[in-house]
């Protein structure tokens, strides 16, 4: 987390709003909170489903790809304001 988190910070800050620093610096510590308390108890509930070692395992690795394709979506949607950008608004 160490080598993921100070980039990942740094991105969303640089692609906010002025305005909206707050806002986003904000949001990905709850989304970084939330995995650190959803992960390992998604995966553990998943694991214990599985009547098998190997059905839950398969069931852990199947909510986990779910998840990250889910994420992709509005990252893949996502598009910059000129603001964002550095741009004026009339760019």
């Amino acid at each position: 987390m160490g080598l993921n988190g100070g980039p990942t910070q740094a991105l969303v800050m640089s692609a906010s709003p002025r305005g909206k620093l707050a806002t986003a610096g904000s949001a990905v510590q709850l989304s970084r909170s939330l995995g650190f308390a959803l992960g390992p108890a998604l995966a553990t509930a998943a694991a214990l489903a599985g009547d098998r070692a190997t059905t839950g395992t398969h069931a852990g690795i199947a909510l986990a790809a779910t998840v990250a394709a889910t994420a992709v979506v509005p990252l893949a949607l996502h598009r910059r304001s000129p603001q964002a950008q550095g741009l004026p608004l009339g760019s």
